[in-house]
């Protein structure tokens, strides 16, 4: 056996080393990307940062300076978290919006019980250890945790105001626990027999000299209770509160005790400031202030003047005693992924919105953790007038990025090239007549002459398609069937040359039908219109909102409405040579792709259908609910293709999600097949993978004496699997197979060479 797993390595000689490259994703694998810079929580020790933020949780390294991120797609139930905290063992501690907690020991372990429970208002605050129980604060009350048995106990949420309260915060100082809502503050003997009944609890508000009864923190000053509100603070002294003047106006967020001073996070319309108070009547002494975001939580170093603030726009942010720095893990500007699409490198091009857009973002696998996202916004760009960029396109070598009202920008090789607008050569028209200046460009597609197309949507001077032929140059289209038209967000350029154009968004809906333009009339029934033609809802448009298109590689193309797709399969003939998808039929048809296998990937407000090429069949269909979170968001808003690596991209307004897929795009011809891993080690969960295959190929596994031992059809197109095993299903022996791929008609024909040792 020796002796064959030894010859099996020396044959290894004979293979090409870049056929040891395998994708890092499986089949079936998801991937989650978030902005993680919306920070609600913070927890630290032994030099490690844990925070909890609104696209899952990730930890900061202070000696290596690393990250480590996890989302849903990593085993936590919830990118939308709200607290978290380190127990006396070092387990982390993580809550959610949804009221779900996850525990990370070995792995991460998910309590539920909150989260399946029948209150309206879940959302787990804080978490405060108490010998072997975990109290756990949500919107409705505390929920004693018991560690040892790892289930719940009693749960305190009757505190005896006129109407339910909502708990904010917790503190446990000496014998009593202190509870701070929206209500006001209660506090009880922590040893009472029954903290579940009402008169258990002392309640303090506005007439105890509370400034306001909203309650957002609680902490302690020498022994003194300190509350803050969402308008100021105040200690207990003598069974009432006493203002701290220093505060008034302003939400404190939190207050931190360090050696006999405490320490606490202001927030105001200004940003937020960090402030020491040595007694309770004694002057403040502000420690630093930060312009333009929201503080929420603080964290004090117990050995240094080193202090961390998680922000609301901005990650963490830590105060050394001279400046500030800021942390985040490299991740999108924000989890708004309006628009997506993918060049030919692979690299994923994001837009965020058209009202409270974040800019645009890309995402480049091959680079380092580090650097894969790369965000342009206003602030960092000057060429950039707006944060409103809610179209990307790409094509040509060029990414274009359409603006809500500031027009469109060119992007080459990472770097913003130009913008295209009113004012620029060549130029574009507004799109609002008091406003020329407006201008709201839809999508980009290059035509078989590899020229762009830009549709501008409702121009005022009615030139709604430009065609640039030259770096100054537009030629000017104008809808000759109805020249008050021209409410175009999208288009696509089928294989005849047609123009087709869509007229809404998902967020923004324009009732028009469905317009195409062929300038050289090759259209059926276009000749009267200067190529321009229409189909409206009584020629079979399911609906007079068009949202998304595609065209398959057969030619078809695929119009998605607000209720189901119209599928035109001769677009020379629209209006007669047609037919819809039953598998969709009155789904908000918001996106569409097209992979490898002909088969669409279509995105609606309830997660994502997958038909085959024709649309008559339900292949696959996924929801939030049947990937167990990993699709980010049922409203799938935008979808891309990696074709070259078979990954599908899902673009939601709550992060964006990836697929790892058989499907890629084939080769037009064989050159040399890439085949991984190499060597194969048998028995395993991973198939073997076959790339850059040409369309219909069958797939021989061959002895090196050319014995036969399993022949199959590619599975994903352009790549096929091999699972080791011969044709009577029986895993092969140890030694060298030779991969042969034939193209359908015969006159193609690629080999390869796989080591295969089995353990």
């Amino acid at each position: 056996m020796l002796r064959c797993v030894f010859a099996v390595l020396l044959c290894l000689s004979l293979v090409n080393a870049l056929a040891a490259q395998q994708s890092s994703q499986s089949i079936g694998q998801w991937k989650n990307f978030t902005d993680m810079k919306t920070v609600r929580a913070l927890t630290g020790g032994s030099g490690v940062l844990w925070a909890a933020t609104a696209g899952g949780s990730f930890s900061y390294n202070s000696v290596n300076s690393s990250y480590r991120k996890f989302t849903n797609s990593d085993g936590i139930s919830s990118n939308d978290l709200t607290a978290i905290s380190l127990d006396q063992s070092g387990a982390v501690w993580v809550g959610a919006s949804d009221g779900s907690i996850n525990v990370l020991e070995n792995g991460w372990r998910n309590i539920r019980d909150i989260a399946v429970s029948n209150r309206i208002q879940r959302s787990v605050k804080k978490f405060v250890q108490q010998g072997d129980t975990m109290l756990v604060v949500s919107d409705f009350g505390i929920s004693v945790y018991l560690m040892v048995k790892r289930e719940f106990g009693d749960t305190y949420s009757n505190f005896g105001f006129s109407t339910p309260a909502s708990v904010n915060s917790l503190l446990i100082q000496g014998n009593r626990i202190w509870v701070a809502t929206n209500q006001g503050v209660a506090t009880a003997v922590l040893g009472s027999s029954n903290l579940t009944s009402p008169t258990a609890w002392t309640r303090y508000g506005t007439t105890k000299g509370l400034p306001s009864a909203n309650t957002i923190s609680i902490g302690v000053l020498s022994d003194t209770v300190v509350v803050g509100c969402d308008n100021g603070a105040a200690f207990f002294s003598a069974d009432t509160f006493i203002v701290i003047s220093a505060f008034s106006g302003r939400l404190v967020a939190d207050i931190e005790q360090k050696g006999s001073s405490s320490y606490a996070l202001l927030n105001s319309s200004a940003g937020f400031s960090v402030e020491m108070l040595d007694q309770t009547s004694g002057p403040v002494q502000v420690i630093s202030t930060n312009p333009g975001t929201q503080g929420y939580d603080l964290l004090l170093s117990p050995s240094t003047s080193d202090l961390w603030v998680s922000t609301s726009t901005i990650g963490i942010v830590q105060w050394d005693g001279a400046a500030w720095s800021y942390l985040s893990p490299n991740g999108p500007q924000s989890n708004l992924f309006n628009s997506i699409a993918v060049d030919n490198g692979g690299v994923l091009w994001a837009a965020s919105g058209s009202s409270g857009g974040r800019g645009f973002y890309r995402y480049d696998p091959s680079k380092a953790d580090g650097a894969q996202w790369k965000n342009f916004t206003k602030n960092q760009y000057p060429i950039l007038p707006t944060d409103d960029y809610y179209k990307v396109s790409v094509g040509g070598g060029s990414v274009w990025v359409s603006s809500w009202g500031s027009g469109v920008v060119e992007v080459v090789e990472d770097t913003i090239r130009r913008r295209i607008d009113a004012s620029s050569t060549p130029s574009l028209t507004g799109s609002v007549l008091s406003n020329p200046s407006y201008v709201v460009v839809g999508s980009v597609f290059y035509d078989g002459e590899s020229f762009p197309w830009f549709v501008n949507f409702a121009a005022i001077d009615k030139n709604y398609l430009a065609r640039l032929v030259n770096d100054t140059t537009f030629v000017y289209y104008r809808n000759l069937y109805n020249s008050e038209a021209g409410s175009f967000f999208s288009m696509v350029i089928d294989r005849e040359g047609t123009k087709w154009f869509a007229n809404s968004e998902p967020t923004f809906k324009s009732a028009g039908g469905l317009y195409y333009f062929n300038e050289n009339g090759l259209v059926s029934g276009t000749q009267a219109s200067g190529g321009w033609g229409y189909i409206s809802t009584t020629d079979g448009l399911p609906n007079a909102y068009v949202v998304s298109l595609a065209v398959d590689h057969t030619g078809d193309v695929w119009v998605g409405t607000d209720l189901g797709v119209l599928i035109i399969t001769d677009p020379l003939f629209p209006k007669t040579r047609r037919t819809g998808s039953f598998a969709l039929r009155e789904q908000s048809v918001q996106a569409i792709a097209v992979d490898g296998l002909n088969n669409k990937w279509v995105g609606t407000r309830e997660g994502v259908f997958v038909v085959n090429a024709d649309g008559t069949q339900l292949l696959e269909q996924h929801t939030v609910l049947t990937t167990g979170g990993r699709l980010v968001s049922d409203d799938v808003r935008s979808i891309a293709i990696d074709q070259r690596r078979g990954i599908v991209y899902f673009g939601t307004e709550k992060g964006l999600s990836s697929l790892n897929i058989e499907a890629v795009q084939t080769k037009e011809a064989f050159a040399s097949l890439e085949v991984g891993p190499n060597p194969y080690l048998l028995p395993n969960d991973e198939q073997l993978v076959i790339r850059d295959l040409v369309n219909s190929t069958t797939i021989k596994i061959l002895t090196l004496t050319g014995s036969l031992v399993s022949e199959f059809k590619a599975q994903g197109a352009g790549r096929a699997f091999w699972d080791g095993r011969d044709s009577q299903g029986q895993l092969v022996s140890s030694g060298v197979y030779f991969i042969v791929a034939f193209a359908e008609n015969g006159n193609q024909v690629a080999t390869a060479k796989v080591a295969v040792v089995r353990r």
